[in-house]
């Protein structure tokens, strides 16, 4: 027998059952659009959140790590108080969350507060030290000038505003630019490419200077009180881009340096310091300490690939020993409740598709048992095994084909259901969409796309051929003669 002859029997036989097939087609036509709209929540769902990521320009790629302090800490993969041992950040322990599987770049940082002077001004200001190779993949955007580079000496990028904390040294402590420039514009100081400036790390020497050139008793001529301080010639390479307004800058004076550079100046700084306590004319405090250990540091920026890795890498640099935070985490925690409703649905759309199966092998084998004279005469005539077993399988794979494009037709007209009416239980089992937020007000409460009406399609034609297996291969051991003179 030809393929077109198995085919033309296999369309006779389904229409001359008509009720018999309907029935069945109906099953696989529920069970199909069930399984579609599901896995259609999940995905509307997903493309909602990431719609919400974009529009609140949260950066999902980036863990903070921080050192763990000793005793009871809160676990938020087991919402549980753990006991947990002291731990620092170390080159080691950098260098090892640097080779977690996922990570892109990972840097220790580490705060410095150190004076700048340009001329009359100055501001003592927190420097952040960061591996410049790093520097570049942290995610910043330069306005001017460019980013730290091997051999720039004595160099740092400043933030955006870092430059309004410059304050005016003959008559001032420190200034309200930097807070002024978050509601107007304020005036600049300081030119950092062009205006020679310096840096200095013995900061003991001017807080026991206080009024540095004002009115009072014990203030000094701004000459005088930066005489005897050691200082570096600092050279600014680059600024970053403004962004935010009001308090959405804050955080724009971030000022960068090469961490091993701002090491060196931590360890030279504290033992200018610890010899200014000793000096001191008022109240002098002395120390046997004459060197000070490499700085641990304050914290670590870590950035993975993709948001899919976030969570895995911060389990593990958790059980490494540290705090790890990422912007995820309370997303993660959203998207688990769905995905938990969704697969708990979904799984009972899979029952119906199941029992759909269960019809078709049970048509099929009551179409065997109607079908033995049929089947006696194909053989006699010279059937072979292999044509009765396809015409068979055909049959079953039809009633799942056709029963899955029905199917996915339902599932269409569901879909737009969901995203046009307002399905008030779907509401009260939180599955609307999470947050309303320009982008996701109006958002489709289900999506689905090409390659998941193609997999379904190709799931419902499966399960029809899976069922028709066992009547196919029952139709094959039925003798002919007996299953003429028996009809």
């Amino acid at each position: 027998m030809s393929s077109f002859d198995v085919i033309g029997m296999c369309v006779r036989n389904l229409v001359k059952r008509k009720l018999r097939t309907f029935l069945t087609l109906l099953g696989v036509m529920i069970g199909t659009a069930s399984i579609i709209l599901m896995i259609s929540l999940g995905l509307a769902t997903d493309a909602q959140f990431v719609q919400m990521i974009e529009d609140m320009g949260m950066d999902l790629t980036v863990i903070h790590v921080s050192p763990q302090w000793a005793g009871a800490t809160w676990c938020e993969e087991t919402n549980a108080i753990v006991e947990r041992e002291e731990r620092d950040i170390t080159d080691e322990s950098a260098a090892r969350i640097s080779q977690i599987p996922g990570v892109q770049v990972a840097t220790p940082l580490m705060t410095e507060r150190l004076l700048f002077r340009s001329g009359p001004y100055a501001m003592e200001a927190t420097v952040t030290g960061v591996d410049i190779n790093a520097l570049p993949r942290m995610g910043y955007t330069l306005s001017q000038g460019r980013l730290l580079e091997e051999g720039d000496g004595m160099a740092v990028v400043f933030g955006a505003n870092a430059e309004l904390n410059f304050f005016d040294a003959r008559t001032e402590w420190w200034s309200n630019r930097f807070w002024d420039s978050m509601w107007s514009d304020v005036d600049t100081l300081v030119d950092v490419f062009n205006d020679p400036m310096r840096l200095y790390y013995e900061l003991e020497h001017f807080r026991r200077r206080p009024g540095m050139g004002g009115d009072d008793d014990f203030g000094e001529a701004i000459e005088d009180a930066f005489r005897p301080v050691r200082s570096f010639e600092l050279n600014v390479v680059g600024v970053l881009e403004h962004e935010g307004e009001g308090w959405d800058i804050w955080g724009s004076d971030v000022i960068y340096m090469d961490i091993d550079l701002l090491q060196e100046l931590t360890q030279v700084g504290r033992i200018a310091n610890i010899r200014a306590r000793e000096e001191c004319e008022f109240w002098p405090q002395f120390s046997a300490v004459r060197s000070v250990p490499r700085a641990t540091y304050s914290q670590m920026f870590v950035r993975v690939y993709d948001m899919d890795y976030a969570r895995d890498v911060a389990r593990e640099i958790w059980d490494i020993g540290y705090n790890a935070r990422y912007q995820g985490t309370w997303i993660d925690q959203q998207r688990r409740q769905q995905q938990a409703i969704q697969t708990l649905l979904a799984l009972i759309a899979a029952v119906s598709l199941f029992v759909a199966a269960i019809n078709i092998a049970n048509t099929m084998i009551t179409s065997v048992t109607e079908r033995t004279r049929e089947i006696g005469i194909m053989k006699v005539i010279g059937a072979s095994l292999s044509d009765v077993r396809k015409l068979f399988l055909t049959e079953a794979a039809a009633i799942g084909m056709l029963g899955g494009v029905f199917g996915i037709g339902l599932a269409l007209f569901g879909s737009y259901a969901l995203n046009n009416f307002d399905i008030e239980f779907l509401s009260r089992m939180n599955m609307s969409p999470p947050i309303s937020t320009e982008g996701t007000e109006n958002a489709a409460m289900s999506l689905i796309t090409p390659w998941l009406l193609g997999v379904a399609l190709l799931v419902a034609s499966g399960v029809g051929t899976l069922s028709g297996i066992f009547p196919a291969i029952h139709a094959t051991r039925l003798s002919a003669l007996a299953a003429i003179r028996n009809d």
